[in-house]
């Protein structure tokens, strides 16, 4: 069977989070099948960034309102 292993600070956070949600079912198969160790270094991940400004999805614009006498703003 897969075993699977991560650090200790996340395999706890997960417990309680299954425990905090009344899930002792996930809690006994979480620890079956993953296991902690101390050695564990999460392999790095690059993430795309959706919001980049390199990758020409920002754009500039430019808009064009007006202020009325309460001083409202509207767009033209």
């Amino acid at each position: 069977m897969l075993k699977y292993k991560m650090d200790m600070v996340t395999f706890d956070e997960i417990v309680s989070l299954l425990a905090k949600n009344g899930r002792p079912d996930l809690i006994q198969e979480f620890i079956e099948f993953v296991k902690v160790d101390v050695d564990y270094v999460p392999p790095p991940r690059n993430r795309k960034d959706s919001l980049s400004d390199t990758e020409g999805s920002a754009t500039d614009e430019s808009v064009e309102f007006i202020v009325d006498d309460a001083g409202f703003h509207s767009l033209k």
